[in-house]
């Protein structure tokens, strides 16, 4: 009798195994699917041009941005499926706060490893640029930083504009 459960429970967990290992699959070639020369193109034609590669630092320059994006797209699909299965667990009636716990652990773990993928290419970007080149190129860089992460709502209203209580 206390076999039967037992098998339901393994069978339900190597269904849902099985269906997460398809659909990291299925991301990853998504995201493989995509050419490198797409992803940020615009951005690249713009360093291009206003940091003067040498046609030899366009190569290198290339090399590594496709093997930065393929794990850092890797990765996304990581972290992307965890945050599925943590807002899955989320709108359950009963949340194991444990499995919550441990998800929120994963993911920012990933983020960290994400963060140190980013510092190591820019350092291995950094070889390859005279030091004028760095500068031009980190101007870039942050210009397109501070663009892309603008916080807006009423969390990000400054102190001194917030109406008087």
């Amino acid at each position: 009798m206390k076999k039967k459960p037992l098998i339901y429970f393994a069978l339900i967990i190597t269904i849902i195994n099985l269906s997460s290992l398809g659909v990291i699959l299925y991301q990853h070639r998504k995201i493989s699917s995509l050419p490198y020369e797409v992803k940020g193109q615009k951005v690249f034609d713009q360093i291009k041009r206003e940091v003067n590669l040498t046609p030899d630092q366009i190569k290198q320059f290339q090399k590594l941005r496709i093997e930065f994006h393929t794990q850092l797209d890797s990765l996304s699909a990581k972290v992307n499926q965890k945050n599925k299965l943590l807002a899955a667990e989320i709108k359950k009636n009963n949340p194991d706060s444990v499995f919550i716990n441990r998800l929120v652990r994963d993911i920012s773990s990933m983020q960290t490893e994400a963060q140190y993928l980013v510092i190591h290419h820019f350092f291995s970007i950094k070889k390859i640029l005279t030091k004028e080149q760095q500068e031009k190129f980190f101007n870039i860089v942050l210009q397109r930083f501070l663009e892309k992460n603008k916080l807006s709502g009423p969390a990000c209203i400054r102190q001194k504009d917030r109406p008087n209580k």
